[in-house]
């Protein structure tokens, strides 16, 4: 699947770069792991919406709710970071 890149005209003001590759690395993550947001939200009870804004750079993260996606999608939360970091 493509990376998210929000076209001209239609990016939401709060989609910095950071959070569009913040974004990006998670939709990977769960692609990975052949999960949809659906899944996603099953598993963690949260709303599919609530990953779509992650995935598209609206919304971003703090770092409890990193370490619950991580957990979520079984992956290691220290490889995950430095991950992110080179983003």
């Amino acid at each position: 699947m493509e990376a998210y890149k929000p076209k001209r005209g239609e990016a939401h003001l709060k989609a910095s770069p950071k959070r569009i590759a913040l974004g990006n690395w998670l939709r990977e993550q769960r692609n990975a792991k052949g999960l949809t947001m659906r899944d996603l939200s099953a598993i963690s009870g949260k709303p599919h919406s609530y990953f779509g804004k992650i995935e598209q750079g609206i919304r971003g993260l703090d770092i409890l709710e990193f370490l619950e996606i991580c957990q979520w999608l079984g992956i290691d939360y220290r490889s995950s970071i430095n991950q992110v970091n080179k983003l």
